[in-house]
């Protein structure tokens, strides 16, 4: 019981540390792109504050043809359409927290 009483007292006085550890988590990143149809892309996703390492993938959409990301945050690639795309990417530090960003990323 005693050990109980002693977890839960510890895991109340640590909630608010991680919640807060979780709430400075932000990609810095206003915009990704613009990028052109043959021009070869390096492009490393920026992140402030959490816990590193972090892992990035892809929550909905899709790059432009051609690119493709790292879970390092890393796109690369050339693109190969012109078009205006809708993609998301979720960063992921070590301890969880998570953040989801949107992005309209245009080829020309």
């Amino acid at each position: 019981m005693k050990k109980v009483l002693i977890l839960g007292i510890l895991l109340l006085t640590l909630a608010p540390f991680a919640q807060s550890a979780c709430n400075t988590l932000d990609i810095l990143d206003e915009v990704v792109g613009p990028f052109y149809v043959g021009v070869p892309v390096n492009f490393q996703i920026s992140v402030y504050g959490g816990t590193a390492p972090y892992t990035f993938s892809t929550y909905a959409g899709a790059l432009p043809p051609g690119l493709s990301m790292s879970s390092g945050g890393l796109i690369t690639g050339t693109p190969t359409t012109a078009d205006d795309y809708f993609w998301c990417v979720t960063v992921t530090d070590s301890l969880g927290c998570h953040l989801t960003k949107c992005f309209f990323v245009s080829v020309f």
